[in-house]
């Protein structure tokens, strides 16, 4: 039997929260935004796309080996 190393791990984690995630949001989201969850899918990806070139400016203009995670604190 072959022991799960970190990259197995990893997979697994990856696998299990973006697979599960999607399902458990997507009920949810349902339920509440009922008729609007297209919609708020829609506002949900902008406003990630908003933050994910935010973060890209700023490590162009601040570049270091941090990444993101400075801009945190």
């Amino acid at each position: 039997m072959k022991k799960i190393g970190f990259w197995e791990a990893y997979s697994i984690g990856v696998g299990g929260m973006i697979g599960g995630g999607i399902f458990a949001v997507l009920g949810l989201t349902i339920i509440l935004a009922k008729g609007g969850a297209p919609l708020s899918f829609l506002f949900a990806g902008l406003i990630a796309l908003i933050t994910s070139y935010s973060y890209v400016k700023l490590s162009l203009r601040y570049p270091s080996e941090g990444g993101t995670v400075e801009f945190l604190g």
